[in-house]
């Protein structure tokens, strides 16, 4: 093969396996794998699986980004970064997408999103090919749909950090397929949502009745609530808000002791999927709390990461969120350390309380990648959209009365009802991981300079609707390796 063919060639020979090898022999022994054993052992198969679970938490592996590379979490994580709503108070890792120099093609930034989906999209191919569609084996069968699932959820990731979203843009170009085939060249918007749509339904279809042992697999509600988002992306709105609806029906949602309790426990009630660590699996830097709880030492600590000010006074103040944030005037906040012991400390103005490991050890808190809770707006939007009003308003009742005990059912239309979604949606989900992609997708532009800001100088950046700043550039290791991708984003 020519040196310059892909560089995604060139993870599956190397990195994929050298990153897992390790996590294959000390969390399951029966992952030692040969290539008999694929598609034919559910051990075998599985373990491979795991592996690809095991890289999407773990640290430093894409050998990008340094303490922000813990993975998936780490994409989330400095993604919402690039919007409106989180602020970095002093430079630190996530930074340069703070301040959108890490989109830049020679910025390791850049790598990091595309090595991470692009090295597990090779590992889950292996499954795919390997197990038959049609085996009779329910465990197989399981193992190859989660694998799908996995192959469109990385393909939309990877979609909407490097190319542009989809309505509009149909025929523009977005990022090479690794499907059945590899493609050299970017594909189309339109062939790159097809192939996601595809592997996703497949997926729905594969998953019906399994049970999975733990949320760090995934099942069918996980699959569903992937297409639901998708679908969103792509106009589908009446589909959106079907498949929204299936894939939240077994989740309670959180009560106020549980919303306010740090979202470090992937067993808490409204997660779909995550990461169960501990103290063997993670680090003490290179991980989501060291960036985002500023209870907890690490880089966050003292208040590093606060809540835009124009969210924090959306919130009505019988909104129990809202007590996750320093108000204007900072605010004290009282955790345990490492020993058990309560420690007050005096925060600054809009600091985040919201994430905090409390672990006994302050260093092993799970990962939350998907939350229940999105289902609800991702619902109400697709129900606004395709003109069922009423039914939105409903579901955004259901869940913003859970959170505010005083709110009343909007009686919002048209723009105005999309609006309250959309601005719930932030709350809800603030430094999740969706803020930015919705800015994208609804052609909203980025405004942190405005008067009265909170956010620092470096921060204060008002990008418009359309700017190419809205697209990562192909890592110059890419294009390197691989002419064949140009043309590239633009500056």
């Amino acid at each position: 093969m020519k040196k310059t063919k892909n560089i995604i060639y060139m993870l599956a020979a190397g990195i994929v396996f050298s990153s897992c090898s390790k996590e294959f022999l000390t969390v399951d022994p029966q992952s030692t794998i040969n290539s008999e054993q694929l598609g034919s052992s559910p051990a075998a198969t599985m373990g491979l699986l795991k592996g690809v679970l095991a890289t999407l938490r773990s640290a430093t592996t894409t050998g990008y980004a340094q303490h922000e590379d813990f993975g998936h979490k780490g994409v989330l994580s400095v993604i919402d970064l690039m919007g409106n709503d989180v602020v970095m108070e002093n430079l630190s890792f996530g930074g340069f997408n703070y301040n959108y120099t890490g989109r830049v093609s020679t910025n390791s930034r850049s790598h990091f999103p595309w090595f991470t989906y692009y090295t597990q999209i090779k590992n889950v191919n292996t499954i795919i090919s390997s197990v038959d569609p049609s085996t009779g084996d329910a465990e197989l069968k399981a193992i190859r749909g989660q694998a799908l699932a996995l192959r469109g959820y990385f393909h939309f990731m990877l979609a909407r950090i490097y190319g542009p979203t989809y309505l509009g843009n149909e025929t523009g170009l977005s990022i090479p397929i690794n499907a059945e085939t590899l493609s050299s060249k970017r594909n189309t918007v339109s062939e790159v949502y097809l192939q996601i749509e595809k592997d996703l339904v497949d997926a729905i279809a594969a998953l019906e009745g399994y049970s999975r042992p733990n949320k760090e697999l995934i099942d069918q509600s996980v699959a569903e609530a992937f297409l639901a988002d998708v679908y969103l992306e792509m106009g589908k709105y009446k589909d959106a808000a079907t498949f929204a609806n299936s894939a939240r029906n077994s989740y309670k949602l959180l009560d106020e002791a549980g919303w306010t309790n740090g979202f470090y426990n992937i067993q808490q009630e409204e997660t779909m999927w995550g990461a169960d660590l501990n103290a063997e699996l993670t680090t003490f830097v290179a991980n989501f709390y060291s960036l985002f709880d500023n209870t907890n030492t690490g880089y966050a600590e003292g208040g590093n990461i606060s809540i835009d000010k124009r969210l924090y006074n959306a919130m009505s103040d019988s909104d129990y969120r809202k007590k996750m944030f320093a108000g204007d005037k900072g605010a004290s906040f009282t955790t345990p350390d490492a020993s058990g012991k309560l420690v007050t400390t005096e925060y600054g103005p809009y600091v985040s309380f919201k994430f905090r490991d409390l672990t006994t050890d302050r260093v092993s808190g799970d990962y939350i990648y998907l939350r229940s809770a999105l289902m609800y707006y991702v619902e109400a939007e697709g129900l606004a959209r395709s003109g069922n009003e009423q039914g939105a308003r409903d579901v955004l009742y259901d869940i913003t009365k859970n959170r505010d005990a005083n709110y009343i059912k909007s009686t919002k239309s048209g723009v105005d009802l999309i609006d309250e979604i959309i601005t719930q949606k932030r709350i809800e989900l603030w430094s999740e991981g969706f803020a930015w992609f919705d800015l994208k997708r609804l052609g909203k532009g980025v405004e942190r300079n405005y008067e009265g800001t909170n956010h620092p100088a470096y921060g204060r950046l008002n990008i418009p609707v359309g700017d190419s700043k809205f697209l990562f550039m192909i890592p110059q290791a890419e294009v390197d390796a691989n002419p064949d991708v140009l043309p590239n984003n633009p500056q």
